[in-house]
């Protein structure tokens, strides 16, 4: 039998190996310690270190790896008493509600955090089974919700409203709902581990670059088992047949637009469109770098503690960028200055988050948006940093050394799938020793559990409406299908215009599309087309769909009871609407299809014995003539119906049991 490596033996044992890690820091056993103990008398509070921190260990064993690890660093780089207190710390904040209504550990596993959010929502539905839904009923759970630091869902102003009305009613639903929960208190837990480990100087090259190891491990095996439901599930288009073959729900994911390769193929192809049109128009392009202050650092590229660092998130830091981007944008409205191009988030290797910024403008404009930019981003403490390039770097774009897609394409790849890389860099740290697909892994993983948007298009046309275009399909059968509530119908130059921008998004030329739209820097309310979204009323006229009311559309409620968000329908040029969503799927698994099969069969079995009975069979040729001599067309409704006066004159009573009247 084979002995287990330290690692694997953390592993299996963490708190046995955190107990082990810290078993010789105490204070009586320093030299001041043993003379303090001998010399002076026994009074006053003994504080036990030790049981302090092996109490915490136990309390919260599936960190206590990562707390004993803190606990280590805190102890080698400042002292005894520093480490006490961020232990300390971490227990607070790992411990989630209030003496009233209790304690939720954020240090359990996915299984207990699910049967957590099962007894929540299970209590918020007892209370409102109790007290109705009133608005005195959502304060107090709003209450409840508040203390384990969970946002409530906010109700539509004005209250009197019969709009307020039903979203009072989904608020307190998804009080009671489970998933809910669980959704809620997943994101909680990931933002609370991943900053503590942050704060304990655990994430930075020499560690666990970008984010810390028991994120990424639970982000892998949630991703796991998402995998396996997928592929367990298929989308099924209402009205098919069910004997056809159907796509799992996983391939149907993995090819959307969301997914690594396809998102870093769309990048790469709109920013190839955007560099296109400003040789056409003889723009010029700019490469930025920008840098949070010191205070968003935690660790040094040595993996030295940041004294200077004051325990900022990931999140302020990008508020910190949002901010500086609002003003230059202001001050650029001023100047009559509209830059275009891509802006990508980057974590630096301790998950403190920079900008990289591709900007094409005029030439003469170049030198103003550079200066606005620098002065915003040099004016947070200007006596930490020697060189102003620090906070700020431009690079100017030339062509001779390459396109400007190459000075952001490898960002781009690095943040999303990691191929066609050889090392990982970082601007602050410089090489980190980790694979290019481990480091997409973790970039994605740090971006999800901080809530960070990574990419982000800067002037141009919608992208969403570029991707709803390109639903339409290809060639003839995929020109635009015109529809709308009023019949309308179009002249031959607009259905030139509407094909052009079709064209341009279907063929992947984000040029053709930005100029058909109207150009690169026209305003989205004066662009060629537009999102159009769905109308509750007027959606199954548009779709043919059959009509239904709007109490009963699934499109007008949420499973909750209130209105949904606006549900993209198509896109609109003026009072046309061109379809891109029609029917509806569901998605059932395996047995369902199997049930669906079986019946079918049953069906057809026993209508083909009805027919070898001969109980099925066609009117005859005197019963169809005095059928359709007994019918009125009416024109206007475009519909047929019956003279029941011609038949009740030609037929007796005795006689309508013969006549198969449904044939």
């Amino acid at each position: 039998m084979t002995a287990l490596s330290s690692t694997q033996y953390a592993q299996v044992f963490p708190v046995n190996t955190a107990i082990h890690l810290t078993a010789n820091f105490d204070k009586v056993h320093d030299d001041i310690g043993i003379h303090d103990r001998v010399t002076k008398s026994k009074t006053g509070f003994y504080f036990d270190s030790q049981s302090f921190r092996n109490r915490i260990f136990k309390t919260h064993s599936n960190l206590s790896h990562m707390l004993s690890t803190g606990y280590f660093l805190a102890e080698k780089f400042h002292d005894l008493a520093e480490a006490d207190k961020r232990l300390k710390h971490a227990d607070t904040v790992l411990r989630r509600g209030s003496p009233v209504y209790g304690y939720i550990n954020l240090s359990c596993n996915d299984d207990v955090l699910c049967d957590i959010s099962d007894k929540k929502a299970r209590y918020c539905e007892l209370k409102i089974s109790k007290s109705g839904y009133t608005f005195s009923t959502y304060k107090y759970l709003r209450h409840f919700v508040n203390s384990f630091d969970i946002q409530e869902p906010e109700l539509s102003a004005p209250y009197c409203s019969n709009y307020s009305a039903t979203s009072l009613v989904g608020a307190l639903n998804r009080f009671a709902d489970p998933i809910w929960w669980r959704r809620k208190l997943r994101k909680i837990q990931a933002f609370t581990i991943e900053q503590l480990a942050r704060d304990l100087r655990l994430v930075h090259k020499k560690a666990s670059a970008y984010v810390s190891q028991p994120t990424i491990q639970n982000r892998r095996d949630r991703k796991r088992k998402s995998e396996q439901i997928m592929s367990d599930l298929f989308v099924v288009p209402n009205e098919s047949n069910p004997f056809e073959e159907f796509e799992t729900l996983q391939s149907i994911i993995e090819r959307s637009h969301t997914s690594g390769k396809q998102q870093a193929a769309e990048l790469m192809v709109r920013i190839r469109g955007f560099e296109e049109l400003a040789d056409m128009y003889g723009h010029r392009g700019e490469f930025y770098t920008l840098s949070a202050p010191s205070r968003f650092h935690s660790v040094h590229h040595t993996g030295i503690p940041n004294k200077k660092y004051n325990g900022s998130t990931p999140q302020e830091a990008q508020e910190y960028f949002n901010d500086i981007w609002k003003r230059a944008r202001a001050l650029f409205a001023k100047q009559d200055l509209r830059p275009y191009g891509f802006r990508v988030v980057e974590p630096h290797h301790d998950g403190c988050p920079h900008w990289h910024m591709l900007l094409f403008m005029e030439k003469g404009e170049a030198t103003q948006v550079r200066n606005i930019l620098r002065k915003l981003c040099t004016q947070d403490t200007p006596d930490e940093f020697k060189s102003k390039t620090t906070r700020f770097k431009a690079i100017a774009i030339n062509k001779n050394k390459g396109s400007a897609a190459g000075y952001i394409a490898k960002y781009i790849t690095k943040a999303v799938t990691g191929d066609c890389i050889d090392k990982v860099t970082c601007s602050q740290a410089g090489e980190i020793n980790v694979l290019p697909a481990d480091a997409a892994e973790r970039a994605s993983t740090w971006a999800s559990t901080f809530n960070i948007r990574r990419f982000q298009q800067i002037g141009g046309p919608s992208v969403s409406l570029w991707r709803e275009l390109r639903r339409l399909g290809q060639g003839e059968q995929g020109k635009c299908e015109v529809a709308n509530a009023m019949k309308t119908t179009l002249d031959t130059v607009s259905k030139y215009a509407l094909e052009k921008v079709r064209q341009a998004a279907d063929s992947s030329d984000w040029k053709a599309f930005c100029l058909a739209m109207g150009g690169v820097q026209v305003k989205r309310k004066d662009q060629t087309l537009r999102l159009h979204y769905q109308i509750p009323d007027i959606v199954d006229q548009i779709t043919g769909e059959i009509s239904r009311s709007e109490t009963q559309s699934p499109y007008f409620a949420t499973k909750y009871g209130d209105q949904p968000a606006n549900r993209i329908l198509g896109v609109a040029w003026d009072a046309v609407v061109v379809i891109t969503r029609r029917g509806t799927s569901q998605i059932l698994t395996e047995t369902d299809i199997k049930a669906q099969r079986k019946i079918m069969i049953g069906v057809s079995e026993q209508i083909q014995g009805w027919h070898d009975d001969g109980r099925l069979f066609e009117p005859t040729k005197e019963e169809m003539q005095f059928l359709e001599a007994c019918v009125l067309e009416d024109y206007q409704n475009m519909c047929l119906f019956m003279d029941y006066e011609a038949l009740a004159g030609n037929i007796m009573s005795d006689e309508i049991a013969n006549l198969d009247l449904c044939h």
